[in-house]
């Protein structure tokens, strides 16, 4: 028999929340605005160096081998999670 208390304390939980979509969230956290503000910064001195187009672009290829690797590493770390969430799904439910 599932423990119905544990499922309304997530469905309130999940309720709560002022907005049910990604965008309005990150425009309300104030880790992600900050970080998206350090960018803009740097990306600004970026433009400003006197590098050569070469040196530039070989810039750029690094910058998005780098963004490239952490979405990689965020997928499989949202895999996980979900896979996670489902086995504690099964095991609060008894139907393993």
């Amino acid at each position: 028999m599932m423990n119905s208390d544990f499922f309304h304390l997530l469905y309130t939980h999940i309720e709560e929340r002022d907005y049910n979509n990604v965008y309005q969230n990150l425009k309300h956290d104030e880790d992600y605005l900050e970080a998206t503000k350090a960018e803009a910064e740097l990306c600004i001195q970026f433009e400003n160096l006197a590098l050569s187009e070469e040196e530039r672009d070989i810039i750029k290829k690094w910058v998005a081998s780098i963004h490239t690797q952490n979405a990689a590493y965020s997928m499989v770390m949202f895999r996980m999670a979900m896979q996670c969430c489902f086995s504690l799904l099964m095991q609060l439910g008894n139907l393993e």
